[in-house]
């Protein structure tokens, strides 16, 4: 069997953590897949640099001596430096989740990394184009986020009821999402708007934007849960709502979908590439034009199913996430046969 280590910061509710956990309900005898972490805990507030948990982690990989290493997240770079330094014919493969460089130290340790990685994966076209610009070669694949199949809800009708769920952060610019949502409660004072997700730095915040627009008692900040909860809620649910400023994949995008929820999303990221105006979701360019463009559905039954079951068809016939991972690593083990290290530089 071929040994393969995803190694990632540490384990989250986040989409890159979420994916990789699916690989352990993987059932296959080609490749023993595990994944590691650099820290046994998120990492809560300032993080000063103390190395030795770095070095922990690559005297455990030295050990176990992987065929394949695939580092996500700039922290996992570090990683992968002392590694290659002891271990120079492990294939090192970039996992890229976001379409830009967090700071600067995600920009080096990325650009570095991408410079003797074997391969480099992204979770978008978007995320590969931008974060990879300006390199002489790429060698990019891009891995499917659908990690799940998921089934949908049974047809229902159209109610002016909304849910998001992800972490309450800057990055989700939630404040435009409530603004939007308190143009239809003023229209239909019986919608609600569930937001699920643990607090990224905004969520004090966004209460007391709710209590500004007068719609406290229509938002529900439920906390995070996990996806049997989320679920159990979005059933009630006939709208995804999420105005994010910066997106990969949006794995948050593609479970709604399959759920048979309509997405009212930003065109950020890959959201753009899959997401189509009227045809199985709303883009959000002029918030008025959106609002109008709710408004039409909940008053027109027969649209709002028609884009519901072309949201579901979007993901039918697309590849799993832990299946998209395998077929990459036999790749690289395909192009290696003769025992040569393939570089994309």
């Amino acid at each position: 069997m071929k040994n393969v280590i995803h190694l990632i910061p540490y384990d989250g509710i986040g989409g890159v953590e979420t994916a990789a956990r699916t690989m352990a309900e993987l059932e296959q005898s080609e490749v023993d897949f595990q994944v590691s972490y650099i820290f046994n805990q998120p990492l809560v507030g300032p993080y000063g640099f103390n190395p030795l948990p770095f070095f922990k982690a690559a005297r455990q990989i030295i050990i176990r001596q992987p065929d394949i290493l695939i580092v996500s997240l700039w922290r996992s770079c570090i990683v992968a430096f002392f590694v290659k330094l002891f271990c120079p014919r492990i294939r090192f493969v970039l996992f890229l989740h976001f379409p830009e460089d967090v700071h600067f130290f995600d920009r080096l340790l990325t650009r570095l990394m991408a410079k003797f990685a074997h391969q480099i994966w992204a979770d978008s076209e978007a995320t590969l184009s931008r974060r990879l610009s300006g390199l002489p070669s790429t060698n990019g694949k891009v891995i499917s986020f659908v990690t799940h199949r998921i089934a949908a809800y049974r047809k229902k009708k159209v109610k002016p009821v909304f849910i998001f769920w992800g972490r309450i952060h800057s990055q989700k610019k939630l404040e435009r999402a409530l603004d939007i949502f308190a143009n239809i409660h003023s229209v239909y004072p019986e919608s609600h708007f569930i937001v699920i997700g643990p607090d990224g730095g905004e969520l004090t915040r966004m209460r007391e934007v709710a209590h500004r627009i007068k719609i406290t008692d229509a938002v529900m900040f439920a906390g995070a849960m996990n996806f049997s909860e989320i679920k159990s809620l979005a059933k009630n649910a006939s709208f995804y709502l999420q105005t994010s400023e910066l997106e990969g994949m949006a794995m948050s995008v593609v479970e709604a979908m399959q759920l048979g929820l309509v997405p009212v999303v930003t065109p950020v990221g890959e959201i753009g590439n899959y997401c189509k105006h009227r045809k199985n979701s709303l883009l959000v360019t002029s918030d008025q034009a959106v609002v109008d463009d709710i408004l039409e559905l909940l008053n027109n039954p027969r649209m709002y199913n028609q884009l519901r079951r072309k949201a579901i068809a979007t993901w039918a016939a697309k590849p799993l996430y832990a299946e998209s991972v395998v077929n990459a690593c036999l790749e690289i083990y395909s192009k290696s046969k003769d025992g040569k290290q393939i570089r994309n530089a």
